[in-house]
């Protein structure tokens, strides 16, 4: 009988007839001579299943058995084209990862390329079993890996408001067209040709105002009703029977003081007044006996009222107010922490704004007053003398300067009310800002007055 092994040469398997035996997967086919029998005769080659002759072939298993035509059928054996699929796609990956690599390097800047260690080279070699096996993933540079990687976005940085900027001689002030006309308060650089501009009007006219010490928004007084003013914004309601206003010294709040009847007396009700809201406190109420008043002059009864009129209200550098009443037995000074009331000898003095200097006025009745500017020791620094009285002493943003009101009598009986700047280093003689007769009480744009107890 035929050898069943395969013949040595690689030639065609003899044809035989393949009967259904019992066989283990894989194993060895059974013997023939085993059963003392012969091969029965080959069927009709049209009922008889045949194999046709195939070449001896590599197996691919990892154990290295061969695939056996009797025991496996009619396979086909794979092609040179489809055993070479899997190398190619082998090479087209690692390719791919060589072309990422030098991507990410050009993009990740000449620091990488300095900087970095060399990629590997990815392999394309096959394994031992004939698949190959993926190439190993090619390491990418540290810059580009953090690219790819979710980024935390930077905190917004919010950059502060940068703080308003004014003119050398900006100014708010109260001025009438004509003597009879409605008291406005404007606002006007004398340091430009600019007109004024009109800040606040009413048809009563506006008896008192208080800026800020930022110089952004104001408070005024408007038939005994206080009134918020923000440039480009319309008037709000803050209060009323105010007689006095202030703001703090961080301009976020307006201290007022409203009177109060009660009886025979009078109670003076210290409010604090968000300036942003209009909400108020009540600080502290201070009773006292009415006062009885007269007018005087009518060239000192405008300067009386040019220098803050019956009732008054400072917020002093140490953080307190101070209040003067005309006619009221002391002058107070509230905490506006807890509204505690303190008796003072009189009203707070005004200092440059080192803290050196401070204004002293000699008068020489209703004709002319000498300025003085002293130090802390009480002498005297420089002097002038103007024909007129002075109120409403104001410092410059340094302690070069001085504004203030003066006021004349008029022959009819009037008054006539100007500004004017004294420069206290160079001596010379007060300049006038106006000459209308009709401008009193200016302040300095975005400048804290030093008011100390």
């Amino acid at each position: 009988m035929s050898d069943p092994r395969p013949p040595e040469d690689g030639g065609a398997w003899p044809e035989r007839d393949l009967e259904p035996r019992d066989l283990e997967p894989g194993g060895p086919p059974p013997d023939d001579a085993a059963t003392g029998s012969e091969l029965p005769p080959a069927h009709p080659p049209q009922d008889a299943p045949t194999t046709e002759a195939a070449p001896t072939t590599t197996g691919f298993s990892a154990a290295g058995d061969g695939w056996d035509p009797k025991l496996d059928g009619d396979r086909r054996r794979p092609t040179t084209a489809e055993q070479a699929v899997p190398w190619l796609i082998g090479l087209l990956l690692a390719l791919a990862g060589m072309v990422i690599v030098l991507l990410a390097l050009i993009f990740s800047g000449p620091d990488a390329l300095g900087g970095s260690e060399p990629s590997p080279t990815p392999s394309s070699a096959p394994s031992a079993g004939g698949s190959p096996t993926p190439a190993p993933s090619a390491s990418v540079p540290a810059q580009v890996t953090t690219s790819e990687a979710p980024t935390t976005q930077p905190t917004p940085v919010v950059t502060p408001t940068p703080a308003p900027t004014y003119g050398p001689l900006e100014m708010v002030y109260l001025g009438r067209q004509t003597a009879t006309a409605p008291i406005y308060l404007l606002r006007r650089d004398f340091s430009t040709a600019d007109d004024a501009k009109v800040m606040a009007e009413a048809s009563a006219g506006i008896s008192e105002y208080a800026w800020a010490p930022d110089g952004t928004h104001g408070a005024a007084i408007i038939s005994g009703r206080a009134v918020a003013l923000t440039p480009g914004q319309s008037a709000r309601d803050l209060g009323d029977g105010i007689q006095a206003v202030t703001f703090s010294l961080d301009s976020e709040t307006v201290y007022a003081v409203r009177i109060v009847a009660d009886g025979a007396n009078d109670r003076a009700e210290v409010l604090a007044i968000d300036f942003a809201s209009a909400g108020s406190t009540l600080l502290t109420g201070i009773e006292y006996p009415r006062p009885v008043t007269a007018p005087e002059r009518p060239v000192k009864e405008a300067q009386y009222l040019d220098n803050g009129g019956p009732v008054r209200i400072y917020a002093t550098n140490d953080g307190n107010l101070v209040v003067w009443i005309l006619g009221a037995p002391a002058t107070y000074r509230v905490d506006p922490a807890d509204g505690g009331v303190m008796n003072v000898a009189g009203e707070p003095a005004l200092w440059s704004p080192d803290g050196r200097f401070h204004i002293a006025l000699t008068e020489s009745s209703d004709s002319s007053t000498v300025i003085t500017q002293q130090d802390r020791g009480g002498q005297a620094v420089s002097s002038v003398t103007v024909a007129g009285l002075v109120s409403h002493i104001r410092w410059a943003p340094t302690r070069n300067e001085i504004v203030f009101t003066l006021g004349q009598a008029t022959s009819g009986g009037g008054v006539r009310q100007n500004l004017l700047v004294w420069d206290l280093v160079d001596g010379s003689a007060p300049s006038p800002l106006t000459s209308n007769g009709a401008s009193f009480g200016a302040d300095w744009l975005g400048v804290a007055q030093s008011w100390q107890p």
